[in-house]
């Protein structure tokens, strides 16, 4: 055996941040407030990676997501403090007795950036894409609906298999923004003219460089909408980025490196807002993805590491949370070996008393080495080659299994499941470990089906005993996310998930 990692991608990742659901707020940056915001210009905001593509089905990057915000809207929202609110929906759904039936109505009166109507056959269509698009990452969020009725233009009926505890929290992001049925039957690529709901509707896009998104005339709140267009440049150098900010080149910043952020933060012309997250960062390791995503059944791959669960916890005991916080990150992040961040509420009862280390264990990780039989010149006896690869171009190889190791991060959910199913369920459609195991599958399907926080809880806190001990993915922290405005510019928000929200934002009269 060879004992060495081919290939650990690291790339810049995308997150999303959430503080504690009860204390999170909106913050609304630069000068002046909504009375004061003067209508017209555009705001270009200098984003950490370029997205990929603007196809909600198959879309999974954070700045994708930012990106979204302006011209997606879906059938559910947060608030400030994380709620789940109706945006194109008309209220929460109405769910039966058994939990099988949810009932959604609709706003009327609304028109996607078409001009075509919105109404449930959308819905019904956009919703019937993400179960059964060839490669679609929302299969698994929403498996459990087994079929849709639409009895009318603003009624919405969605039948379950089973019960679904995260159904609602789901349509609140990706899962639940709804496409234009016109722009479907085009013939085209959605995401080269993706058309929805939105206050601002897709203009262009060069890739690598910039997207550009101009306000829709079709929009139901266009009198809230000041900015003629919003520019999205692709600004993956964080040292370029903040030097473009403070030279009024971009007006928004997204994700200030550790290093600038004491900076900026003595800088009178900008605000540096920050959000803690339920995020994380971490490393998949390729255990069964041999042929590509959901290419089942999976099995082991001919690596070290996939071979030898010994092997993966020497790994992971060589590695050091806190060292690599104080000296990479400035001490700015939260070291944890969990998907689920301390800031979640549900993190105490899930997390609270499992085994994590936060320093690194080098003589278990030599001994594990050891009893391996493998042997390498290094300090532990893992040798790891570093490959530094672009952002969408590593999801591309991530999914086709063409790796050992892949540094990654999710950009973290409101609700747990979110975190967790799609990247260790059998089916996960992100899981690109190709991890398989019976015993997680039950459990995790269990704690979808379960209607208590109790039962949930438990069940997730098996889950994370699964997880850790077999290491399919080795969570290394939750990132805490700065941001730079420009005082020019008011009205841009970011929420506790730590999106970007600029679409009722303008420059200061």
């Amino acid at each position: 055996m060879t004992g060495s990692l081919r290939r650990l991608a690291l790339i810049a990742i995308g997150v999303v941040v959430v503080g504690a659901l009860s204390a999170a707020v909106a913050v609304a940056h630069g000068a002046g407030s909504a009375a004061t915001i003067k209508n017209g210009g555009t705001l270009t905001i200098g984003l950490a990676e370029e997205p990929d593509a603007l196809d909600p089905t198959i879309a999974r990057t954070f700045v994708g997501r930012m990106v979204f915000q302006t011209i997606c809207e879906k059938l559910y929202d947060l608030d400030s403090h994380l709620n789940v609110v109706p945006q194109l929906a008309a209220a929460l759904p109405q769910v039966s007795a058994d939990k099988l039936t949810y009932t959604i109505k609709l706003r009327s009166g609304i028109k996607f950036n078409d001009g075509t109507a919105f109404d449930s056959a959308a819905v019904k269509q956009t919703l019937t894409r993400y179960l059964t698009f060839p490669g679609s990452v929302r299969k698994s969020e929403i498996s459990p609906i087994s079929s849709i009725d639409t009895p009318n233009a603003t009624t919405v009926v969605l039948h379950l298999a089973t019960p679904y505890s995260p159904l609602v929290a789901q349509l609140a992001d990706r899962s639940g923004m709804i496409l234009s049925p016109k722009a479907l039957a085009s013939g085209g690529t959605f995401a080269q003219n993706p058309v929805c709901v939105g206050p601002f509707m897709f203009k262009d896009r060069v890739a690598g460089d910039h997207i550009t998104v101009v306000k829709s005339p079709d929009y139901y709140d266009k009198s809230k909408v000041h900015l003629d267009s919003i520019v999205f440049r692709i600004m993956t150098d964080p040292s370029s980025r903040t030097a473009a900010l403070r030279a009024g080149d971009i007006q928004v910043e997204d994700r200030i490196q550790s290093t600038d952020v004491p900076t900026l933060q003595k800088d009178s012309s900008v605000t540096v807002p920050k959000a803690v997250t339920i995020g994380y960062q971490g490393i998949t390791l390729n255990l069964g993805n041999k042929n590509g995503l959901l290419k089942l059944p999976y099995s082991t791959v001919n690596t070290d590491l996939a071979k030898s669960q010994d092997l993966r916890t020497a790994f992971d005991a060589a590695l050091d949370r806190t060292t690599i916080n104080k000296v990479v990150f400035n001490g700015l992040n939260q070291p944890d070996c969990y998907p689920i961040a301390p800031v979640s509420p549900w993190y105490k009862p899930t997390v609270s008393g499992l085994s994590c280390d936060l320093h690194a264990n080098t003589s278990l990780a030599k001994s594990l080495v050891k009893a391996s039989g493998i042997s390498n010149p290094t300090a532990v006896g893992i040798k790891v080659t570093v490959s530094p690869t672009e952002f969408t171009t590593s999801l591309n190889r991530a999914d086709a299994g063409t790796f050992d190791t892949y540094a990654v991060g999710w950009s973290g959910r409101v609700d747990p499941d979110g975190n967790i199913y799609g990247f260790v369920a059998t089916k996960g459609t992100l899981n690109d470990s190709g991890y398989s195991n019976a015993r997680l599958d039950y459990v995790l399907n269990g704690a979808r089906k379960s209607l208590t926080t109790k039962a949930r809880t438990t069940l997730y806190r098996v889950a994370m005993q699964i997880i850790h001990r077999q290491r399919p993915l080795i969570y290394l922290y939750h990132p805490v996310n700065y941001y730079g405005v420009s005082k020019k510019v008011s009205g841009v928000q970011i929420y506790g998930d730590g999106l970007i929200r600029p679409q009722f934002a303008g420059f200061a009269s």
